[in-house]
């Protein structure tokens, strides 16, 4: 399993030059259907907005399943299915069943809810899209006698070994997407239950009960391999729920601890896309419209249920963080599964990792794709014990791109970030003055048409990550790139180089692979350089100097998102349109100043790939007195807020402030400085 994502990548290029293309049928995981047991549990299970997919609990009686998100491809096929399942990204399924134009993702199962109500079984299958009442079937059979020798049900045509009671419903609320039930309470004091929902012709898309360990294809993002190999086979006794009638009566409540290993977890979010459920099989386009550039910015899962992928470490927390994004058309399953990137990154420090799939596999990180990504940090947090101080932005192609954009334009969340072969915002990018080949984009209008292969010069990215290098000034960087890369080309890396030379007291690694290329550290999954730079890093709260750059014109606050604030400085506005610029550095708390040193090596590793590097590494820091004063430059700034507690800056303070016109700086205990245009001293009572 040690390649897995090198299988994924050939799967993909192979299967595109053919009219269709199967995968082997997987290994079935037996006992899917796992009782609670020992391990690491979220703080909070019952009543949850968000869970580990697979899991069922009792939560004050009611047996509640919570199933994976986008998992409806039901049987795998002797002749696999011709489409891409809708909104896949380049990416395929196990499950070969299509549902009809315009009812993509109704069977789609969210939750099982099951309790007792006087002498009735009342259930509600919950399910992600519905559009109207009659498109889903919901069924059930159960085992009222624990006997596998007297059932004698099948189960919309499925054996299911020892029923002998099956229920089924055909009707729903589209409004709620919801399927109720209600039938007679069966005897027995112990019932074991299996549950599928289905097309309305029967065709089942959605097995229950599959426990935490399902699997995702070689090249998909679904986790439904096991799903798919059991309803191709056509027996699903092996994926049940058992349980005491007795619990149910009772209202017992007991939980379900997920094991240390790889798993999909899934949040509610506040933000849905219009229609606000299901899948667009063509993206909703992002803010540059319908384009027919590469990897231009789309959206494809619109409602408010939405997975990630998730790595639990078996060490106890408090718990480092990794968030990892992918690249374009690519999910929330690539990089983070591969065994030796769960062990490098994951295992060995401690750390939970996970990888949004924002809301598809072209959302560059922006607008609702960046909402997705701050929701799964906040949900992480929320759930498990993690050290803010210890949280990683890190990313792959795309994904590299995103983790350098978070890193600057949310400075004080992160304690380092990780870049592989990163775009920096635009494949026009070069070390050269003044970048002249800015100008031939500007010539050739937005992209190159090269046909079916026709690049942008931005592509999807939504602001050029080099613009706000100097954000990073306390978050060390380390960036991987290749000589032979035909995706990010080696001008574009070099641009980024530059920019880290430049930049001042940003902490940097830059390492250049002549002879590697774009999927190169992917297929060799082998991490160790950067692992070891992004080691034991800690996030830096309050600096003396803070250096922030940012552009109204990069929020989006219909999902509220604002960059407008960077440690001790927030409630930035701008005077006008484009970079608004503060540079602010206060000697009130004589905090000692950084010193650091620069060079070149090189070397090779891992195997025979070889590498140049070139950096800036802390080597000590110069004492500084305290002093209540403050210095800096402003530029395009109507107004800010200064944390007077952060900045260490008392009663009295000196300033020293250049500004390009009319500045009001607000402190939090209340005092007011108004600036005017060009150099500002003077002492704030």
């Amino acid at each position: 399993m040690r390649n897995r994502f090198l299988l994924q990548i050939f799967s993909t290029l192979f299967c595109s030059s053919l009219i269709a293309c199967g995968n082997s049928s997987p290994a079935l995981i037996g006992g899917g259907a796992q009782p609670p047991s020992a391990g690491i549990a979220p703080k909070t299970f019952c009543g949850k907005s968000s869970w580990v997919a697979g899991i069922h609990e009792l939560c004050d009686g009611h047996l509640v399943y919570r199933d994976y998100i986008y998992d409806d491809y039901g049987a795998k096929a002797t002749v696999p299915a011709a489409a891409e399942p809708p909104g896949a990204g380049g990416t395929s399924s196990s499950g070969d069943a299509r549902y009809p134009v315009g009812a993509e993702n109704t069977a789609d199962l969210v939750r099982i809810d099951l309790s007792l109500e006087g002498d009735s079984v009342v259930v509600e299958f919950e399910l992600n899209t519905l559009y109207t009442a009659d498109q889903t079937i919901a069924a059930l059979a159960i085992d009222t006698d624990n006997d596998v020798a007297t059932g004698t049900e099948t189960l919309l045509g499925l054996t299911v070994t020892g029923a002998d009671l099956v229920q089924q419903f055909s009707s729903g609320d589209p409004a709620t997407n919801l399927i109720r039930g209600r039938f007679a309470k069966p005897k027995g004091d112990s019932w074991k239950i299996w549950a599928v929902t289905a097309q309305s012709d029967g065709t089942v898309m959605n097995l229950a009960f599959r426990g935490t360990d399902e699997l995702t294809s070689v090249g998909g993002a679904f986790w439904e391999d096991t799903q798919a190999a059991t309803l191709m086979a056509g027996d699903i006794s092996a994926f049940a729920a058992t349980v005491k009638v007795s619990d149910l009566s009772d209202k017992v409540t007991r939980g379900f601890e997920v094991k240390p290993g790889f798993h999909q977890r899934v949040y509610t979010s506040q933000y849905t896309l219009a229609p606000g459920e299901g899948i667009s099989a063509e993206g909703v386009p992002g803010r540059h419209g319908r384009t027919a550039s590469g990897c231009e910015q789309y959206f494809n899962y619109l409602g408010k249920y939405q997975p990630y992928g998730f790595f639990l470490p078996s060490g106890k927390g408090p718990h480092a963080l990794v968030v990892s994004m992918h690249g374009c058309d690519s999910n929330h399953s690539h990089i983070i599964r591969q065994d030796v990137f769960e062990k490098q990154f994951g295992e060995d420090l401690n750390r939970i990792i996970v990888q949004p799939l924002a809301r598809g596999s072209d959302g560059w990180f922006s607008d609702i794709s960046e909402r997705d990504v701050l929701d799964v940090l906040a949900d992480t947090q929320r759930e498990y014990d993690i050290d803010p101080d210890q949280i990683i932005a890190a990313g792959y192609s795309m994904g590299g791109y995103g983790a350098m954009r978070f890193a600057a334009l949310y400075p004080d969340l992160w304690a380092a970030a990780v870049n592989w072969v990163g775009n920096t915002g635009s494949l026009y990018n070069t070390p050269l003055p003044g970048n002249p080949v800015t100008e031939l984009e500007r010539d050739l209008g937005d992209g190159i048409d090269l046909g079916e292969n026709s690049l942008s010069g931005d592509s999807g990215a939504i602001g050029d990550v080099l613009d706000f290098i100097g954000n990073l000034r306390h978050i060390p960087l380390v960036g991987l790139y290749s000589g032979g890369d035909y995706l990010v080309p080696v001008t574009t890396a070099l641009a980024l180089r530059q920019k880290l030379i430049e930049a001042d007291g940003v902490p940097y690694d830059f390492y250049l692979h002549p002879n590697a290329e774009h999927l190169t550290y992917a297929v060799l999954d082998s991490w160790q350089k950067e692992a070891d730079f992004s080691a034991g890093r800690r996030r830096v709260k309050n600096p003396a100097r803070v250096t922030y750059r940012t552009d109204a014109s990069l929020d989006y606050p219909e999902y509220a998102i604002h960059h407008d604030r960077a440690y001790w400085v927030s409630q930035i506005v701008g005077r006008s349109e484009g970079y608004i610029d503060v540079d602010l550095h206060s000697f009130g708390c004589g905090q000692s100043t950084p010193q650091f040193v620069t060079g070149d090596d090189a070397g090779v590793g891992p195997l025979v790939l070889l590498w140049q590097r070139n950096f800036r590494q802390r080597s000590g820091e110069a004492p500084t007195p305290a002093q209540n004063r403050l210095e800096g430059t402003l530029g395009n700034l109507t107004s800010l807020r200064i944390d007077t507690a952060g900045a260490c800056l008392a009663s009295g303070t000196t300033y020293s402030l250049t500004s390009d016109g009319d500045t009001t700086l607000r402190f939090s205990d209340g005092r007011v400085l108004t600036l005017a245009a060009g150099l500002n001293e003077g002492a704030l009572r």
